[in-house]
This record gives structure tokens, C-alpha cells and sequence, in this order.
């Protein structure tokens, strides 16, 4: 019997990411219970567009590094439903298709929390996949994640992650997975700029899974919960894996499950806190507080590594930045 499974895709303002992905996740080799699309955008564009595309308008002649993958494009219409927030608190919907137009933007844990109570007030799936909207995934991506799970069964492993790719550099690993430094309170991709061929036993256990693509099964929903909504970006994902050791689950990640993903096409993120937006910056350092205060609040390294954090930012010449994180760590919240 097949894994009942509803993928999760948050999108804010990035429907031509969103419709790319949608066109590789409709080829997957793994039959799927729903795809839910939570727009969380300022406008209806990308409702507009999204649902456009479903109905097989014309509304974009895709341009993607993926044809192999992307084309032929699926035969339009699919079967598809656009509800408000509140419709998903009080019914259940059949399409294959689900656009939930979200209330407000409250964040990437708020945003992905509507598709995933959706799933467990129904009650009727083995998995969700959270996956991000600037993504392309191999048509046996998802498969091989859930043969993955059966195959480790004993494991108890809670949320599993893929291998994710650069998009626009395909040839070299994004990263398999996160490390966490707790003296320093930092993270960092595991893999980034290795060859994407390089095998799993080249790399150590992960702390973290990366956001981009998350597995995580209906028991360990019902026992640990739900992403944590004290943060608007950033640290989501770390948080859910203090929250998943503390209940004795485990995390990992499958070789097998390959995702190209473009990283950062919203608000600037990168891996490399030089490459990031002023936006993405104050958000990490925001939500960095938030996970301390939460976990470790007695650690007095927090505040030394901070101020070092400062300090590097005034070294750069970036002082509006260094302000900006000065009021952030003095702040009562």
C-alpha cells in the first residue's frame, strides 16, 4: 500500500518559482494524496497566476535549468481548489490542488503550520513534505525518501532531509544538512561546494535538517509538534530539532532524494552572511536571540559571541547593521 502524502509549498511573491516546482513535483513517481500551496503574498498575483497556470492558460512559458525535467509540461487543467485560511480550519477539500490564501504573512513556521493542521485535523496521511517553492525535484525524490524511512525503520528517525543541489550550479552540493556550533551559537550548511557525487559516509551526522525539504511523519507531528512560530525566519528548523531530540527522535537525511534549490530568492539568503540582505541579517540575528532565550538561556557565550558578531559588522564597515543588532540583543524580547 502507497504512503499517503501531502506535499507542503509556502510561497510569498514567487509564483513563477512556485509554478516550476509544481511542473517537477506533478512528475513524481510516488503517487501523491494533495499538494497544498500556502500563499502568504501581499496581493493576488500569485494566487492569480498559480491558479492561471492550473487552468492552462498561457501565463508563463517556464525558463528552467531543468527541462529534462520541467518538460513536457503536465496536460492542463489539474483538478484544483483556491480556500481562505479559515475554509481549511473547517473542511476538508479533495483536489489534488489546494491554494490556501493565508490571513497574513506571519513567517515561514506560521505559513507551512496552515498546511500542515490542515493535514492533521484530517488525520489521513503516513507524511508531510514540506518543500520549498524554489525548488526542482527528481521524479523519484520522494520515493526515495519514504523506501528510505522503511528501509531505517528502527532508526526513529523524525524529520528527513535530501540532498540539495545548487540550482543554477548542479554539478556541487547546497548542503545535505546543518551543524550547530553551541559555544558560539551559530550554524552552518554541512557539504556546501562539494561534489554532488560525493557519498554519505564522507559526511558527519547532521544537527538540523534544511528547510528546503523536510519529511516528517504523522506520529512525530502528533508527539513533538508542529515549527515553532516564535520565529519569523531562521531558526525554525534547529528549534524543531532540539524539540525532536528532546522527544528521542532522530534526524537524517537521504542521498537518494536529490533537490535543486536556488536558496535565498525572496529576501536574499545565503549561506554566506556576506552575501545576505540587510533584511535576512537582522532576521537571523533576531531569531538567533529567540532560540537562545528558549534553550539555553544561562549560556553567558551567547552574549560574548554577539558582541563579537558587532564588532565583525563594524569591522565591515557596516555599521547601520551593527546598530541594528546592538538594539536587538539589548532588547527585553
Amino acid at each position: 500500500m502507497e504512503a499517503k502524502v501531502y506535499i507542503i509549498i509556502l510561497n510569498y511573491k514567487g509564483w513563477k518559482d512556485t509554478i516550476e516546482c509544481l511542473e517537477s513535483v506533478l512528475k513524481l513517481n510516488n503517487p501523491i494524496f494533495q499538494i497544498i500551496v500556502i500563499d502568504n503574498s501581499p496581493t493576488l498575483e500569485s494566487i492569480e497566476n498559480i491558479e492561471g497556470w492550473a487552468n492552462g492558460k498561457d501565463v508563463l512559458e517556464i525558463t528552467t535549468f531543468f527541462p529534462k525535467i520541467i518538460y513536457p509540461i503536465i496536460p492542463k487543467p489539474i483538478d484544483y481548489r483556491i480556500i481562505s485560511e479559515e475554509e481549511s480550519k473547517k473542511h476538508f477539500f479533495e483536489e489534488q490542488l489546494l491554494l490556501i490564501r493565508a490571513n497574513d504573512n506571519l513567517g515561514f513556521s506560521a505559513g507551512n503550520n496552515i498546511g500542515l493542521n490542515y493535514a492533521l485535523k484530517r488525520n489521513d496521511f503516513d507524511y508531510c513534505w514540506l518543500l520549498n517553492n524554489d525548488t526542482v525535484v527528481e521524479k523519484d525524490s520522494l520515493r526515495n525518501q519514504i523506501q528510505y524511512l522503511k528501509n531505517h525503520s528502527t532508526s526513529k528517525i523524525g524529520i528527513l532531509g535530501s540532498k540539495l543541489l545548487c540550482y543554477f550550479d548542479p554539478d556541487k552540493i547546497q548542503a545535505i544538512g546543518g551543524s550547530f556550533n553551541s559555544n558560539l551559537f551559530v550554524s552552518k550548511q554541512i557539504g556546501e561546494g562539494l561534489k554532488a557525487d560525493t557519498k554519505k559516509d564522507a559526511f558527519k551526522s547532521i544537527d538540523y535538517v534544511i528547510g528546503a525539504s523536510m519529511l516528517v511523519s504523522k506520529a512525530f507531528l502528533k508527539e513533538v509538534g508542529t515549527l515553532s512560530e516564535d520565529y519569523f525566519l531562521y531558526y525554525e528548523e534547529l528549534d524543531w530539532a532540539y524539540r525532536c531530540k528532546e522527544k528521542g527522535w532522530k534526524m537524517d537525511w537521504c542521498p537518494q532524494s536529490i533537490i535543486y534549490h536556488k536558496e535565498g530568492g525572496t529576501i536574499g539568503t545565503s549561506s554566506n552572511p556576506r552575501k545576505r540582505s540587510f533584511i535576512s541579517e537582522i532576521n537571523v540575528f533576531k531569531s538567533r536571540k529567540t532560540f537562545f532565550k528558549k534553550f539555553f538561556k544561562n549560556s553567558y557565550m551567547f552574549w560574548v559571541s554577539s558582541l563579537l558578531i558587532i564588532i565583525n559588522r563594524v569591522r565591515r564597515f557596516q555599521f547601520k547593521l551593527a546598530f541594528n543588532f546592538f538594539k536587538i540583543l539589548i532588547a527585553k524580547r
